[in-house]
């Protein structure tokens, strides 16, 4: 496959729904970069991550995968969605530890019970957040609830992964500047595509490539920071079967 080959693109899109409304005539989803969609509530950011994550439905235009057209049913949807890690602005179940609800994200790589224990603890000792592993999440401070939501992100094999308002500014600086780190080291080596959305810059994080700028359902504007080349991609989605 090309090394310029995206891995999602739109093209045409609208959607009603409700009050809100949104068009966009073309975005491009490259591997290996990161990108953020910027703008203010209400201005469509996270209808459009879930166009992305396929799970909007759409009236009008085309959703591309890997080149292919999910219109003409050249991939499957279910398929697509389970190679997707969506981090959503609001946090999970409160009634579960947060060691049940990592267990949880890492369940995709059927690993033996141990084995996923033992990695999601390792995982949570990193970062100092294992003598929270069995008090239930409604008991932890939005802070700490909020790291563990993130933390999903390095427990799936996904390609595409979507974060609705990270809150980076509420987190202390050392999670911070550790996550950064560890999700550009996952983007480059694996090949992932990583999506933000947020009303503020995450540029002075130095983690952005290409910033989406959001306003009224459209893209307005396309601003290119730290931009890495495209990261070649071989592996191909399954047709629907």
């Amino acid at each position: 496959m090309s090394e310029q080959t995206p891995l999602l693109q739109l093209e045409n899109i609208k959607v009603k729904k409700q009050d809100q409304s949104i068009e966009i005539y073309a975005s491009t989803l490259f591997p290996g970069l990161i990108y953020q969609i910027q703008g203010p509530n209400g201005s469509g950011k996270s209808m459009l991550l879930d166009i992305f994550a396929h799970e909007q439905k759409i009236d009008e235009g085309t959703i591309y995968f890997e080149g292919k057209s999910g219109a003409k049913k050249q991939y499957s949807g279910k398929i697509v969605k389970g190679l997707i890690t969506y981090v959503r602005q609001d946090i999970g179940n409160e009634k579960k530890t947060p060691l049940a609800t990592l267990l949880d994200a890492v369940k995709a790589k059927r690993l033996s019970s141990p084995l996923a224990h033992s990695t999601v603890m390792e995982l949570l000792e990193e970062y100092a957040l294992h003598t929270v592993a069995n008090q239930k999440m409604a008991t932890l401070s939005s802070g700490t609830r909020r790291k563990i939501e993130l933390l999903k992100v390095f427990l799936q094999d996904t390609r595409l992964v979507i974060i609705d308002e990270p809150g980076f500014d509420a987190l202390d600086e050392h999670f911070v500047k550790k996550y950064v780190t560890m999700l550009k080291k996952s983007v480059k080596q694996d090949s992932r595509t990583l999506v933000f959305a947020s009303v503020q810059s995450l540029v002075r994080h130095h983690v952005i490539d290409i910033t989406l700028v959001m306003h009224k359902g459209h893209i307005i504007r396309v601003e290119k920071t730290y931009q890495r080349k495209p990261a070649p991609r071989n592996r191909p989605v399954n047709k629907q079967q």
